[in-house]
This record gives C-alpha cells, sequence and structure tokens, in this order.
C-alpha cells in the first residue's frame, strides 16, 4: 500500500470546493494512470484548497476493486506517481 495525497469534494462546504485528504493505494489493483487536466484548470481558478502552488501536478489513478472502477485524483505527475508505484513508463499496466 502507497500513501498519496487526494483531492476531494469537501462535504462541509458549498458545492465545487475541494480539499485534500489522505488515501491508501494497492498498487496490485492499479489499472490506468493519467494526467489530471481537470484539476490543473480547478487550481488555476482557485477553486482548490490555497495551500497548493500554481505548478502542482495531478494524476487520476483508476484503481479495480472487484466488479467496479474507482478513480483518485492525487498530489505528482504521472512519471512521480507511476515511480512511487514502481512502475516505469516502459512498464504496461494491468487493463
Amino acid at each position: 500500500m502507497i500513501r498519496f495525497v487526494e483531492v476531494v469534494e469537501a462535504p462541509d462546504q458549498r458545492a465545487g470546493r475541494y480539499a485534500l485528504s489522505e488515501v491508501w493505494i494497492n498498487g496490485e489493483y492499479v489499472v490506468n494512470l493519467r494526467e489530471g487536466t481537470r484539476y490543473k484548470k480547478l487550481l488555476k481558478e482557485g477553486q482548490l484548497p490555497s495551500d497548493l502552488d500554481a505548478h502542482h501536478e495531478f494524476t487520476t489513478i483508476t484503481v479495480n476493486n472487484g466488479n467496479m472502477s474507482e478513480a483518485h485524483v492525487v498530489l505528482g505527475d504521472v512519471s512521480f506517481v507511476a515511480g512511487r508505484l514502481g512502475r516505469s513508463s516502459r512498464t504496461l499496466l494491468k487493463g
């Protein structure tokens, strides 16, 4: 299990606001990784927490959980996240 910082919708604030949370992901169940471009736009619009720098990158991690998939948006670019998961850019992910 690998710890990441995830961007989640904040339940206690008005709609459209986001917060940071901790998520632990089992690398064995990762199906794919892709750049979280939508969140880069949200950061520029000021909708993400103010403690994030304008240079932060985001990655969407898709995890297969039995018969359903879950997507987690975490801090870090795709190559950084792949490295944390023990996968290089030359490794084919399951899926």
